[in-house]
């Protein structure tokens, strides 16, 4: 009992003191029923990133329909964040906006994409095959953010076709996570056999 009452303690130790980066992290689809927005943000191939705030890089085929589909993130107190997209088709684009998505707004010169944008992934798919996209923008403190995933190709080319989306939030750009907060738990715990006591599992941020 002894022995087990020591390996319950080390590992409470361990679990306790890490803490999840990870706000967001999902598989989704684009689908017939989500919103459209005539034309798209044009891609010039160069991700968003901490060092410099990105310039919008205008609009493209305003006659043309597409699907897109927003997440609202409450980052809490971390403003750099690093926003990553893997698909294996290169059909979605991924950006980022401050409070509010508004494409298609009336009189706005860029058809609205321009106003609340952050930064976006550069382009569509994997960089490299089998590698995730991965852009970063910095929110303002106290703001809540949206990540923006549209179709890029005509006649609803991506809609049903899976994606995995990963919002992660850091404190400053050495990747410093913010302080630790109430634990995480991962869906299952591991029980201890005759000692009536549960272990729950957080996860840590894998460097």
């Amino acid at each position: 009992m002894k022995r087990v009452m020591l390996i319950l303690g080390a590992l409470m130790l361990v679990t306790t003191s890490a803490h999840a980066t990870t706000i967001l992290d999902l598989d989704d689809v684009l689908a017939l029923t989500d919103p459209t927005q005539l034309g798209r943000m044009s891609r010039n191939g160069v991700p968003s990133d901490w060092s410099v705030a990105k310039a919008f890089q205008g609009v493209i085929n305003t006659g043309i329909t597409y699907h897109y589909k927003t997440y609202l993130v409450n980052p809490g107190v971390a403003s750099f964040i690093q926003i990553s997209e893997f698909d294996n088709f290169a059909g979605v684009f991924v950006s980022a906006y401050d409070t509010a998505y508004l494409p298609n707004s009336a009189g706005a010169p860029n058809f609205g994409f321009d106003t609340n944008y952050l930064g976006d992934a550069g382009f569509s798919g994997p960089f490299f095959p089998g590698d995730p996209q991965f852009f970063q923008v910095v929110v303002p403190a106290g703001h809540q953010f949206l990540v923006v995933v549209n179709d890029t190709l005509a006649a609803n080319g991506s809609v049903g076709k899976s994606y995995h989306l990963t919002v992660e939030g850091f404190i400053d750009t050495e990747f410093t996570d913010p302080p630790a907060g109430p634990a995480v738990p991962e869906p299952a715990t591991m029980l201890l056999a005759g000692t009536g006591l549960a272990l729950l599992a957080r996860r840590r941020r894998t460097d």
